[in-house]
């Protein structure tokens, strides 16, 4: 109760500078390409700053900000700032967004993904007026275009990350992977917020956003790495781990799409899904790699197998599959599966957040400091 009251007086305190924030960025008038990706950071920061259950290293840390989608809004009180003030704006904010995403060059698209998808998580909070609007507009649509015209090689990504840590400046073709590579994360990001809403859900399904993911080559051609060293998936700023925390991602977008009511009409699509990469996932089980990506892809077979009985067949038919499932059948703890009988409910439980993040105060220094 205490850390609750204690953020609710954080995020009052910040309210008026972050409606200021998103006044600017819905004023009228053209921007600079580059003003309007540095306003579009520094809301995203000042978010982050106070997210639940924060704390400022996962602020400051870039990596850690592609799971940012995994965490679940809570109901906070109707006092709470800064979710009525994205009520209030939703839908000034969402056309603004609109026309960014659509006309943004794609190399910048990122930064407004990513703060669509940092102000979903407020909205959703509240009325969803920003989630409504965007099913309403063509940014679904626009995104899962993007996804199918993506192309980056990991190995060429993880290169040019090493060098931005460096500061030595990556080269032309190594800055377009990496430019389709942070476009890509974010519009996972984005999606895996969307979907929890209910319009959100509805398009998402309506655009086979399952099986977009089960045709894109970034995941369908993972790094070498991933299979001549497996272990190397847990070590930050390798290509196995950069292609393993976005596989978990995609993973989670489609866990999200087996938590409405109609869920089972996709159950076989997300089934295929991970059937699809099945090597990958065969090969971390056999070289007994414990890792989040995998663990969320034995929870999401576990859960249709209980929840579906149409589909016990289909799932104990495919080694791989089925290998998942008993996997964490085995298990005393279950990943995030609910026990339930089978068709008891159309629904299974909304994924928990597997990545608790601890809370941390954070102060307008910071959030000054970070952009000077």
């Amino acid at each position: 109760m205490r850390e609750c009251l204690q953020l609710l007086a954080q995020r009052r305190f910040f309210a008026p500078l972050f409606k200021s924030l998103i006044e600017l960025m819905i004023q009228p008038g053209e921007k600079p390409v580059n003003a309007k990706v540095l306003l579009y950071k520094t809301v995203r920061f000042l978010l982050r700053t106070l997210f639940e259950k924060n704390s400022i290293g996962v602020v400051n840390e870039v990596e850690e900000w592609i799971l940012d989608g995994l965490i679940q809004a809570p109901n906070l009180p109707s006092s709470d700032e800064i979710v009525n003030i994205v009520d209030r704006m939703g839908e000034d904010v969402a056309r603004h967004l609109e026309a960014a995403i659509a006309d943004l060059p794609k190399h910048r698209k990122a930064a407004a993904i990513m703060v669509t998808s940092d102000l979903m998580h407020e909205d959703l909070k509240s009325n969803k007026k920003l989630c409504n609007h965007v099913s309403r507009s063509g940014v679904p649509r626009i995104l899962c275009e993007e996804l199918l015209s993506i192309d980056f090689d990991w190995e060429t990504v993880t290169a040019a990350k090493k060098k931005e840590t460096a500061e030595t400046g990556a080269g032309a073709t190594q800055a377009e992977h990496l430019s389709n590579y942070n476009l890509f994360v974010s519009i996972l990001t984005c999606f895996t917020r969307y979907a929890v809403s209910e319009s959100g859900w509805n398009v998402l399904a309506e655009l086979a956003v399952t099986e977009i993911l089960a045709e894109m080559t970034a995941f369908t051609e993972p790094p070498k790495e991933l299979f001549l060293k497996p272990e190397t998936v847990k070590t930050k700023g390798t290509s196995a781990n950069l292609y393993i925390n976005a596989l978990d991602l995609g993973l989670h977008v489609c866990k999200q799409m087996c938590t409405k009511t109609k869920w089972k009409k996709l159950s076989l699509k997300v089934l295929a899904f991970v059937q699809r990469l099945g090597e990958v996932f065969q090969q971390l089980m056999r070289a007994e790699i414990e890792c989040d990506c995998l663990e969320t892809a034995k929870a999401i077979v576990y859960e249709i197998a209980i929840n579906d009985e149409s589909i016990i067949g289909a799932i104990d038919g495919d080694p791989v599959l089925r290998s998942l499932r008993q996997a964490e059948e085995k298990k005393e703890v279950k990943s995030n599966a609910r026990r339930k009988f089978v068709n008891v409910n159309s629904s299974f439980a909304a994924p928990r957040q597997l990545f608790p993040l601890s809370h941390h105060a954070n102060y307008l220094i910071m959030l000054i400091s970070f952009f000077v």
